[in-house]
Protein backbone atom coordinates (compact mmCIF):
# COMPACT_ATOMS: atom_id res chain seq x y z
CA UNK A 1 0.00 0.00 0.00
CA UNK A 2 2.80 2.41 0.92
CA UNK A 3 4.61 1.85 -2.38
CA UNK A 4 2.06 4.04 -4.19
CA UNK A 5 2.71 6.89 -1.73
CA UNK A 6 6.46 6.88 -2.18
CA UNK A 7 8.70 7.08 -5.22
CA UNK A 8 9.19 3.51 -6.52
CA UNK A 9 12.82 4.32 -7.28
CA UNK A 10 13.46 5.26 -3.65
CA UNK A 11 11.67 2.13 -2.41
CA UNK A 12 13.82 -0.10 -4.64
CA UNK A 13 17.03 1.57 -3.49
CA UNK A 14 16.09 1.35 0.20
CA UNK A 15 15.06 -2.30 -0.01
CA UNK A 16 18.33 -3.24 -1.74
CA UNK A 17 20.39 -1.30 0.80
CA UNK A 18 18.58 -2.77 3.80
CA UNK A 19 18.71 -6.31 2.39
CA UNK A 20 22.42 -5.85 1.77
CA UNK A 21 22.85 -4.78 5.39
CA UNK A 22 20.81 -7.73 6.66
CA UNK A 23 22.96 -10.09 4.58
CA UNK A 24 26.09 -8.64 6.19
CA UNK A 25 24.48 -9.11 9.62
CA UNK A 26 24.16 -12.82 8.88
CA UNK A 27 27.96 -12.98 8.82
CA UNK A 28 28.09 -11.64 12.38
CA UNK A 29 25.06 -13.40 13.91
CA UNK A 30 26.29 -15.52 16.84
CA UNK A 31 23.22 -17.73 17.34
CA UNK A 32 20.60 -19.54 15.24
CA UNK A 33 17.82 -17.46 16.81
CA UNK A 34 19.47 -14.22 15.75
CA UNK A 35 20.03 -15.63 12.26
CA UNK A 36 16.33 -16.50 11.98
CA UNK A 37 15.40 -13.00 13.18
CA UNK A 38 17.65 -11.38 10.58
CA UNK A 39 16.25 -13.65 7.85
CA UNK A 40 12.70 -12.70 8.88
CA UNK A 41 13.60 -9.00 8.76
CA UNK A 42 15.29 -9.44 5.38
CA UNK A 43 12.26 -11.23 3.94
CA UNK A 44 9.89 -8.58 5.33
CA UNK A 45 11.89 -5.81 3.69
CA UNK A 46 11.90 -7.76 0.43
CA UNK A 47 8.09 -7.66 0.26
CA UNK A 48 8.32 -3.99 -0.77
CA UNK A 49 10.59 -4.75 -3.72
CA UNK A 50 8.24 -6.50 -6.16
CA UNK A 51 5.32 -4.00 -5.97
CA UNK A 52 7.77 -1.11 -6.38
CA UNK A 53 9.45 -2.85 -9.31
CA UNK A 54 6.20 -3.33 -11.19
CA UNK A 55 5.00 0.16 -10.26
CA UNK A 56 8.04 1.80 -11.83
CA UNK A 57 7.80 -0.42 -14.91
CA UNK A 58 4.17 0.63 -15.37
CA UNK A 59 5.28 4.29 -15.28
CA UNK A 60 8.23 4.11 -17.68
CA UNK A 61 7.10 1.48 -20.23
CA UNK A 62 4.66 2.38 -23.00
CA UNK A 63 1.40 0.45 -23.07
CA UNK A 64 2.21 -1.28 -26.36
CA UNK A 65 5.50 -2.57 -24.90
CA UNK A 66 4.18 -3.97 -21.62
CA UNK A 67 4.05 -7.54 -22.94
CA UNK A 68 7.70 -7.38 -24.00
CA UNK A 69 8.73 -5.83 -20.68
CA UNK A 70 6.79 -8.41 -18.65
CA UNK A 71 8.27 -11.27 -20.67
CA UNK A 72 11.79 -9.86 -20.22
CA UNK A 73 11.23 -9.69 -16.46
CA UNK A 74 10.09 -13.30 -16.48
CA UNK A 75 13.10 -14.36 -18.54
CA UNK A 76 15.58 -12.62 -16.24
CA UNK A 77 13.81 -14.03 -13.18
CA UNK A 78 14.01 -17.59 -14.49
CA UNK A 79 17.63 -17.16 -15.59
CA UNK A 80 18.63 -16.01 -12.11
CA UNK A 81 16.95 -19.11 -10.65
CA UNK A 82 19.14 -21.25 -12.92
CA UNK A 83 22.42 -19.32 -12.91
CA UNK A 84 22.31 -18.25 -9.24
CA UNK A 85 22.41 -21.72 -7.63
CA UNK A 86 24.97 -22.93 -10.17
CA UNK A 87 27.22 -19.93 -9.53
CA UNK A 88 26.78 -20.28 -5.76
CA UNK A 89 27.70 -23.97 -5.85
CA UNK A 90 30.74 -23.20 -8.02
CA UNK A 91 31.97 -20.45 -5.68
CA UNK A 92 31.33 -22.64 -2.64
CA UNK A 93 33.35 -25.47 -4.19
CA UNK A 94 36.26 -23.08 -4.79
CA UNK A 95 36.26 -21.25 -1.46
CA UNK A 96 34.61 -23.80 0.88
CA UNK A 97 33.14 -20.82 2.72
CA UNK A 98 29.47 -19.88 2.79
CA UNK A 99 30.47 -16.52 4.26
CA UNK A 100 32.08 -15.52 0.98
CA UNK A 101 28.79 -16.29 -0.82
CA UNK A 102 26.90 -14.11 1.66
CA UNK A 103 29.42 -11.31 1.20
CA UNK A 104 29.06 -11.54 -2.57
CA UNK A 105 25.26 -11.38 -2.24
CA UNK A 106 25.52 -8.25 -0.09
CA UNK A 107 27.84 -6.63 -2.65
CA UNK A 108 25.46 -7.46 -5.52
CA UNK A 109 22.54 -5.87 -3.66
CA UNK A 110 24.61 -2.76 -2.96
CA UNK A 111 25.60 -2.52 -6.63
CA UNK A 112 21.92 -2.88 -7.59
CA UNK A 113 21.02 0.05 -5.33
CA UNK A 114 23.85 2.10 -6.85
CA UNK A 115 22.66 1.41 -10.39
CA UNK A 116 19.09 2.37 -9.47
CA UNK A 117 20.38 5.68 -8.11
CA UNK A 118 21.26 6.70 -11.69
CA UNK A 119 17.67 6.21 -12.83
CA UNK A 120 16.10 9.65 -13.52
CA UNK A 121 13.82 10.66 -10.65
CA UNK A 122 11.23 12.08 -13.02
CA UNK A 123 10.23 8.64 -14.34
CA UNK A 124 9.33 7.41 -10.88
CA UNK A 125 7.56 10.50 -9.67
CA UNK A 126 4.29 9.81 -7.91
CA UNK A 127 1.61 12.47 -7.80
CA UNK A 128 0.61 13.57 -4.34
CA UNK A 129 -2.31 15.46 -2.91
CA UNK A 130 -1.13 17.47 0.05
CA UNK A 131 -4.63 18.59 1.01
CA UNK A 132 -5.94 15.11 1.74
CA UNK A 133 -4.76 12.89 4.57
CA UNK A 134 -4.82 9.33 3.28
CA UNK A 135 -4.81 6.52 5.83
CA UNK A 136 -3.59 2.96 5.37
CA UNK A 137 -7.19 1.74 5.44
CA UNK A 138 -8.16 4.16 2.67
CA UNK A 139 -5.22 2.96 0.56
CA UNK A 140 -6.16 -0.66 1.20
CA UNK A 141 -9.80 -0.05 0.26
CA UNK A 142 -8.78 1.83 -2.88
CA UNK A 143 -6.67 -1.13 -3.96
CA UNK A 144 -9.58 -3.52 -3.48
CA UNK A 145 -11.91 -1.11 -5.29
CA UNK A 146 -9.56 -0.95 -8.26
CA UNK A 147 -9.32 -4.72 -8.32
CA UNK A 148 -13.01 -5.53 -7.94
CA UNK A 149 -14.16 -2.84 -10.35
CA UNK A 150 -12.37 -4.50 -13.25
CA UNK A 151 -14.11 -7.63 -14.55
CA UNK A 152 -11.19 -8.85 -16.67
CA UNK A 153 -8.62 -8.37 -13.93
CA UNK A 154 -10.62 -10.13 -11.23
CA UNK A 155 -11.35 -13.10 -13.53
CA UNK A 156 -7.66 -13.43 -14.44
CA UNK A 157 -6.53 -13.30 -10.82
CA UNK A 158 -9.17 -15.74 -9.54
CA UNK A 159 -8.23 -18.14 -12.35
CA UNK A 160 -4.56 -17.74 -11.43
CA UNK A 161 -5.24 -18.41 -7.73
CA UNK A 162 -7.12 -21.64 -8.45
CA UNK A 163 -4.45 -22.96 -10.82
CA UNK A 164 -1.65 -21.98 -8.43
CA UNK A 165 -3.41 -23.72 -5.53
CA UNK A 166 -3.79 -26.94 -7.52
CA UNK A 167 -0.15 -26.94 -8.64
CA UNK A 168 1.16 -26.05 -5.17
CA UNK A 169 -0.70 -29.02 -3.67
CA UNK A 170 1.61 -31.38 -5.59
CA UNK A 171 4.70 -29.14 -5.86
CA UNK A 172 6.27 -30.06 -2.52
CA UNK A 173 5.29 -33.72 -3.02
CA UNK A 174 7.51 -34.10 -6.09
CA UNK A 175 10.39 -35.53 -4.06
CA UNK A 176 8.09 -38.14 -2.51
CA UNK A 177 6.84 -39.21 -5.96
CA UNK A 178 10.35 -39.49 -7.41
CA UNK A 179 11.58 -41.56 -4.46
CA UNK A 180 8.76 -44.03 -5.10
CA UNK A 181 9.41 -44.20 -8.85
CA UNK A 182 13.23 -44.39 -8.88
CA UNK A 183 14.59 -44.41 -5.32
CA UNK A 184 18.19 -45.06 -6.41
CA UNK A 185 18.43 -42.23 -8.94
CA UNK A 186 18.89 -39.09 -6.88
CA UNK A 187 19.58 -36.98 -9.97
CA UNK A 188 15.92 -37.05 -11.03
CA UNK A 189 14.92 -33.82 -9.20
CA UNK A 190 17.82 -32.08 -10.92
CA UNK A 191 16.62 -33.28 -14.33
CA UNK A 192 13.08 -32.02 -13.73
CA UNK A 193 14.13 -28.70 -12.19
CA UNK A 194 16.52 -28.09 -15.09
CA UNK A 195 13.70 -28.85 -17.52
CA UNK A 196 11.35 -26.47 -15.71
CA UNK A 197 13.93 -23.70 -15.83
CA UNK A 198 14.64 -24.31 -19.52
CA UNK A 199 10.95 -24.37 -20.45
CA UNK A 200 10.19 -21.21 -18.47
CA UNK A 201 13.11 -19.30 -20.00
CA UNK A 202 12.18 -20.35 -23.55
CA UNK A 203 8.50 -19.45 -23.18
CA UNK A 204 9.12 -16.03 -21.58
CA UNK A 205 11.94 -15.24 -24.02
CA UNK A 206 9.63 -16.06 -26.93
CA UNK A 207 7.01 -13.57 -25.78
CA UNK A 208 9.64 -10.88 -25.26
CA UNK A 209 9.96 -10.88 -29.07
CA UNK A 210 6.23 -10.70 -29.77
CA UNK A 211 5.07 -7.28 -30.93
CA UNK A 212 1.32 -7.76 -31.37
CA UNK A 213 -1.27 -7.77 -28.62
CA UNK A 214 -2.04 -11.12 -27.00
CA UNK A 215 -4.90 -12.01 -24.67
CA UNK A 216 -3.44 -12.45 -21.20
CA UNK A 217 -6.31 -14.76 -20.25
CA UNK A 218 -5.33 -17.01 -23.15
CA UNK A 219 -1.78 -17.10 -21.76
CA UNK A 220 -3.15 -18.12 -18.36
CA UNK A 221 -5.28 -20.86 -19.92
CA UNK A 222 -2.35 -22.18 -21.97
CA UNK A 223 -0.14 -22.16 -18.88
CA UNK A 224 -2.73 -24.07 -16.85
CA UNK A 225 -3.17 -26.61 -19.66
CA UNK A 226 0.58 -27.23 -19.96
CA UNK A 227 1.22 -27.41 -16.21
CA UNK A 228 -1.77 -29.68 -15.67
CA UNK A 229 -0.64 -31.97 -18.48
CA UNK A 230 2.88 -32.14 -17.00
CA UNK A 231 1.58 -32.97 -13.52
CA UNK A 232 -0.75 -35.62 -14.98
CA UNK A 233 2.17 -37.17 -16.92
CA UNK A 234 4.23 -37.27 -13.72
CA UNK A 235 1.51 -39.39 -12.16
CA UNK A 236 1.79 -41.86 -15.07
CA UNK A 237 5.58 -42.30 -14.93
CA UNK A 238 6.97 -45.53 -13.48
CA UNK A 239 10.25 -47.33 -12.82
CA UNK A 240 10.66 -48.24 -16.51
CA UNK A 241 10.41 -44.64 -17.72
CA UNK A 242 13.67 -43.40 -19.34
CA UNK A 243 15.36 -40.34 -17.85
CA UNK A 244 14.82 -38.06 -20.90
CA UNK A 245 11.06 -38.30 -20.34
CA UNK A 246 11.47 -36.68 -16.94
CA UNK A 247 13.35 -33.81 -18.60
CA UNK A 248 10.58 -33.48 -21.21
CA UNK A 249 7.89 -33.30 -18.52
CA UNK A 250 9.93 -30.62 -16.75
CA UNK A 251 10.17 -28.57 -19.96
CA UNK A 252 6.39 -28.79 -20.48
CA UNK A 253 5.76 -27.71 -16.89
CA UNK A 254 8.30 -24.88 -17.19
CA UNK A 255 6.69 -23.61 -20.39
CA UNK A 256 3.35 -23.51 -18.59
CA UNK A 257 4.93 -21.71 -15.65
CA UNK A 258 6.40 -19.08 -17.96
CA UNK A 259 3.10 -18.51 -19.76
CA UNK A 260 1.22 -18.19 -16.46
CA UNK A 261 3.79 -15.72 -15.12
CA UNK A 262 3.59 -13.54 -18.23
CA UNK A 263 -0.21 -13.75 -18.30
CA UNK A 264 -0.89 -12.72 -14.71
CA UNK A 265 1.82 -10.03 -14.59
CA UNK A 266 0.72 -8.60 -17.95
CA UNK A 267 -2.93 -8.53 -16.87
CA UNK A 268 -2.10 -6.52 -13.74
CA UNK A 269 0.20 -4.16 -15.63
CA UNK A 270 -2.33 -3.56 -18.41
CA UNK A 271 -5.56 -3.34 -16.41
CA UNK A 272 -4.36 -1.40 -13.35
CA UNK A 273 -3.88 2.40 -13.28
CA UNK A 274 -0.29 3.40 -12.55
CA UNK A 275 -1.40 5.27 -9.41
CA UNK A 276 -2.73 2.10 -7.72
CA UNK A 277 -0.59 -0.67 -9.18
CA UNK A 278 1.45 -1.05 -5.98
CA UNK A 279 -1.70 -1.61 -3.93
CA UNK A 280 -3.10 -4.15 -6.37
CA UNK A 281 0.21 -6.05 -6.43
CA UNK A 282 0.30 -6.01 -2.64
CA UNK A 283 -3.19 -7.51 -2.41
CA UNK A 284 -2.39 -10.09 -5.09
CA UNK A 285 0.81 -11.28 -3.45
CA UNK A 286 -0.76 -11.34 0.03
CA UNK A 287 -3.42 -13.77 -1.18
CA UNK A 288 -0.82 -15.70 -3.17
CA UNK A 289 1.34 -16.14 -0.07
CA UNK A 290 -1.66 -17.59 1.76
CA UNK A 291 -2.05 -20.09 -1.12
CA UNK A 292 1.65 -21.01 -0.82
CA UNK A 293 1.11 -21.82 2.88
CA UNK A 294 -2.26 -23.58 2.73
CA UNK A 295 -1.83 -25.64 -0.46
CA UNK A 296 1.25 -27.68 0.62
CA UNK A 297 -0.41 -28.50 3.95
CA UNK A 298 -3.48 -29.69 2.07
CA UNK A 299 -1.24 -31.73 -0.23
CA UNK A 300 0.38 -33.56 2.69
CA UNK A 301 -3.02 -34.54 4.05
CA UNK A 302 -4.24 -35.70 0.62
CA UNK A 303 -1.12 -37.84 0.06
CA UNK A 304 -1.76 -39.74 3.28
CA UNK A 305 -5.40 -40.29 2.38
CA UNK A 306 -5.30 -41.09 -1.36
CA UNK A 307 -1.68 -41.85 -2.28
CA UNK A 308 0.96 -39.87 -4.15
CA UNK A 309 0.30 -41.11 -7.70
CA UNK A 310 -3.46 -40.57 -7.48
CA UNK A 311 -2.89 -37.05 -6.16
CA UNK A 312 -0.73 -36.11 -9.16
CA UNK A 313 -3.24 -37.58 -11.61
CA UNK A 314 -6.22 -35.79 -10.06
CA UNK A 315 -4.46 -32.42 -9.63
CA UNK A 316 -3.05 -32.57 -13.14
CA UNK A 317 -6.46 -33.42 -14.57
CA UNK A 318 -8.21 -30.53 -12.82
CA UNK A 319 -5.51 -27.99 -13.73
CA UNK A 320 -5.67 -29.05 -17.38
CA UNK A 321 -9.48 -29.00 -17.22
CA UNK A 322 -9.38 -25.42 -15.92
CA UNK A 323 -7.11 -24.43 -18.78
CA UNK A 324 -9.28 -26.11 -21.42
CA UNK A 325 -12.48 -24.67 -19.93
CA UNK A 326 -10.92 -21.22 -19.89
CA UNK A 327 -10.16 -21.48 -23.60
CA UNK A 328 -13.74 -22.50 -24.37
CA UNK A 329 -15.29 -19.74 -22.24
CA UNK A 330 -12.74 -16.97 -22.78
CA UNK A 331 -14.86 -15.03 -25.30
CA UNK A 332 -17.83 -14.99 -22.95
CA UNK A 333 -15.67 -14.01 -19.98
CA UNK A 334 -13.49 -11.43 -21.72
CA UNK A 335 -15.89 -9.71 -24.13
CA UNK A 336 -16.78 -6.82 -21.83
CA UNK A 337 -15.36 -4.81 -18.95
CA UNK A 338 -18.52 -4.66 -16.88
CA UNK A 339 -18.07 -3.19 -13.44
CA UNK A 340 -18.54 -5.52 -10.50
CA UNK A 341 -18.84 -2.68 -8.00
CA UNK A 342 -20.55 0.68 -8.36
Amino acid sequence: MWVDRWQPKLVLICTDVFRSGCTLLLLLAPSPYLILSVLLLRASIGTFHLPAQHSIIRRIVAGNQLLEATALIGTSSQLTKIIGPMLGAFILSLTSSYKFCLLLTAICLAVSALLLAFLPSSVSHCEKNDKTIITFRMDWMEGWRTLLNNRILIICLIFSFFVTAIIQIVDVQLGVLLREIKPLQQELPGWIISGIGLGAVCSTAFFSRIKQSISYFSLLCAGALLMGSAVFLLGLLNTATPLPYFLLVGIICGAGTGLSFVGVQFSIQKETPSSTIGRVYGIYHSILNFVFIAAPLTGGWLVKKYGIDHLFLVCGFFAALLGASGFLLRKRLMTTKKRLLK
